[in-house]
């Protein structure tokens, strides 16, 4: 029997990989559009449950759980809608980028901060973790944005991509205003 060479092995490995890859996303793909269409529902059924406390005219306390409720699954549908973009693209680059993972962060920890909030149970260590982590994020995301207009303005190339087509006009603009 004759040794196969290693360069058809990782073909047919990384082929392989990649079969198996697209098969997890056909299935995740219909998953990941039923847990958004399942939150949607949650939450219209969460606002109707909330109208329905505010016209019986029920308890103050009743309100505030109701409208808690509803807040929390609002900003749990935006957490759920950018982890989706984060998956989107993964299946479109085959790969996660930093800067939609970091917006991603950002409105998870915004999300934490609103439910604390409303929750009233903030205490001063919450706030300066808190306070911390956005600005550590912040701080990420703006130098992220400003390390690739450095980049491509120093290899005078045009960006790629949906998402690049801004950062090239910026870039166009800047360099006539120049």
């Amino acid at each position: 029997m004759k040794p196969q060479s290693m360069d058809s092995f990782s073909k047919r490995a990384f082929n392989f990989y990649n079969k198996v890859v697209n098969f997890l996303v056909i299935i995740t793909v219909p998953i990941i559009i039923l847990t958004l269409i399942l939150a949607i529902l949650i939450i219209l059924y969460d606002l109707r449950l909330f109208a329905t406390h505010i016209m019986e005219g029920e308890f103050k306390l009743e309100h505030e759980e109701a409208f808690k409720i509803l807040i929390k699954n609002i900003l749990n549908f935006f957490v759920l809608i950018e982890l989706f973009r984060v998956f989107l693209d993964v299946i479109e680059y085959k790969r996660i980028r930093k800067r939609q993972m970091l917006e991603a962060g950002i409105v998870f920890v915004v999300r934490e901060i609103v439910i604390a909030m409303f929750e009233h149970r903030f205490s001063y260590t919450d706030l300066i973790g808190y306070a911390v982590l956005l600005i550590a994020l912040g701080i990420t995301y703006v130098l992220m944005e400003k390390s690739y207009f450095e980049f491509v303005k120093f290899t005078k190339r045009k960006p790629i991509g949906r998402e690049f087509k801004q950062v090239y006009k910026k870039l166009k603009l800047k360099k006539a205003e120049e």
